[in-house]
């Protein structure tokens, strides 16, 4: 049965954001995922949130290594050669705070073209960041964010990403992160189960949106209930992080797919 993990940046933001864990737990949830500084989570230390984590028999799922001023507009440093001090302040922090709350994702974001991010950059640096995670047991991820939300970012398809896993060339260590919001935005007329299939393989981690306004399932151009179904049939036993804006009031309110699906009590 799929699992699913609460995305804390865009669930319960009604809430502070260590009043989140509290409520994906009474709602049913049995992990979490969220970002990074800008919407709350690194301004609260790791114990704050590792705390919370015990507290409601919480798993931590994934989480990203923080990507530069995302106010002003930066998408990640992965790529830029001129921001080397910041990238590796960045993985260092990023990795003792995973360590730290128990999570063994880490999302890797590259950059904007626009700022000088370039794949030889990003896949050299992906790489020795790579080394340093499998030490403490934890596997990075690249996510492609496709160009219509994410325009000028160095990975705007699952393509661009499966090549430049293939040129870091460890794959047991850094994998692809899959958000089927991005992949269908990407190409509107994909086959998204041929998709899946082709993408599991080199996958840690699964993410759902539905677009074009990146709502739950069931508001939106995409059925997902085929595509959980395949991810069970394709061995896939992972977390699936809801990153989505509810289109109802509430949280809450946007989970009548998933209890309907048996996904949450």
């Amino acid at each position: 049965m799929v699992r699913l993990a609460a995305n804390l940046s865009f669930l319960f933001k009604n809430r502070p954001f260590i009043d989140r864990f509290r409520a994906a737990k009474a709602v049913g949830f049995r992990a979490v995922e969220f970002m990074f500084a800008g919407d709350g989570a690194y301004r609260y230390d790791a114990a704050a949130v590792r705390s919370e984590l015990d507290e409601h028999e919480l798993e931590q799922a994934l989480l990203n290594a923080p990507a530069g001023d995302w106010e002003a507009g930066e998408r990640g440093l992965g790529g830029i050669a001129s921001r080397e001090r910041d990238w590796k302040a960045s993985i260092e922090y990023g990795l003792r705070f995973a360590q730290d709350v128990g999570c063994s994702k880490m999302h890797v974001m590259a950059g904007l073209v626009l700022d000088g991010a370039c794949e030889d950059t990003y896949v050299e640096r992906l790489r020795w960041a790579t080394g340093l995670a499998a030490d403490a047991g934890i596997c990075v991820c690249v996510e492609p964010l496709n160009s219509v939300d994410f325009p000028g970012y160095l990975v705007p398809d699952a393509g661009t990403a499966l090549h430049i896993l293939s040129r870091v060339g460890l794959p047991e260590h850094c994998k692809l992160q899959i958000d089927l919001y991005h992949v269908a935005m990407s190409n509107r007329t994909a086959d998204l189960a041929s998709t899946l299939r082709t993408l599991l393989p080199h996958a840690a981690h699964v993410q759902l949106a539905n677009p074009p306004g990146r709502n739950e399932p069931g508001v939106g151009e995409v059925d997902f209930t085929p595509l959980l179904a395949l991810l069970d049939s394709e061995g896939y036993n992972g977390w699936v992080g809801c990153e989505y804006k509810p289109s109802t009031a509430t949280s809450e309110g946007s989970l009548a797919w998933a209890r309907e699906g048996g996904w949450l009590p």
